[in-house]
């Protein structure tokens, strides 16, 4: 695997690529967090698919935006990923997204983009609107961050531990990637989410005919499961949404094997 980056109109992007010549699986981390979230992830892929894994703009190795009003929202971040992998000439991919990653993967799914599925983790599917952020998030303190330009020690904190489990909650990497995190991205990512930029993901879920896996840990402090049941998807593998015991927000890290098994049989499933 090796690392590098690329320029787009948005900014520089930086990327991990397993290289190789299957499919092409792309994985979109969370709000403040970075690529190497998706470490076992990548360790379980590697040997079958070309796995990318893109630090947003704002985090990670990748450069803050050029004009932060353009770039960070949900539909900002998804064109400079389109850009990126334009760049890298993939031609077709299936989609990985945790948390905002998935947010960011269902606005490529509303594109023209040749997206061959979407595994979801931590990502209520919603219309970008107040309305649509209180039906699919639970008010809670670990949500008091999402759009802070400033977070304290204690928040970051908060936020590894949530995003990652607690396990992760001291880990000095990850709590670095989110006190390098454009305090920016967060604050205009959720005001332009509230001002209704992007498509409706809750409508793109119910009509798109790009197969759809949505796998949450049913422990999750921050999203409503609830309304997840509620929506009509045109093409959810398993028949309905998966919740795994004993996971919270970060279920690929909590439960990284269970995650990792129905990945790849999603993958399975959707490249025969």
């Amino acid at each position: 695997m090796h690392g590098s980056d690329l320029e787009t109109s948005h900014g520089r992007l930086a990327y991990s690529d397993t290289g190789g010549d299957g499919m092409p699986v792309v994985m979109v981390h969370a709000n403040s967090l970075c690529k190497e979230s998706f470490a076992p992830q990548i360790d379980a892929l590697k040997d079958r698919y070309r796995v990318l894994a893109i630090d947003l703009l704002g985090h990670g190795a990748s450069s803050n935006a050029i004009e932060p009003r353009r770039s960070y929202s949900i539909p900002g971040y998804a064109s400079a990923v389109e850009e990126l992998l334009q760049g890298l000439g993939v031609l077709e991919f299936v989609g990985v997204g945790h948390s905002l990653g998935g947010h960011v993967v269902l606005e490529m799914l509303g594109s023209s983009l040749p997206i061959r599925g979407a595994f979801l983790f931590g990502t209520p599917p919603i219309e970008n609107s107040l309305a649509g952020l209180g039906a699919g998030f639970k008010p809670s303190p670990e949500m008091a961050y999402t759009g802070s330009a400033d977070v304290s020690d204690d928040q970051i904190k908060m936020v590894v531990g949530m995003a990652l489990g607690e396990a992760a909650a001291e880990d000095g990497f990850f709590l670095a990637a989110v006190r390098r995190t454009d305090g920016l991205a967060r604050q205009y990512m959720v005001e332009a989410a509230v001002a209704g930029e992007g498509c409706n993901q809750r409508h793109l879920a119910e009509t798109s005919p790009v197969p759809l896996a949505i796998i949450n840990g049913e422990d999750d402090p921050v999203i409503n499961l609830d309304y997840i049941d509620t929506i009509a998807y045109a093409n959810i593998r398993s028949g309905k949404p998966i919740r795994i015991a004993g996971a919270g927000h970060g279920v690929h890290r909590e439960r990284a094997g269970e995650l990792n098994q129905l990945l790849s049989k999603f993958l399975t499933d959707v490249l025969v």
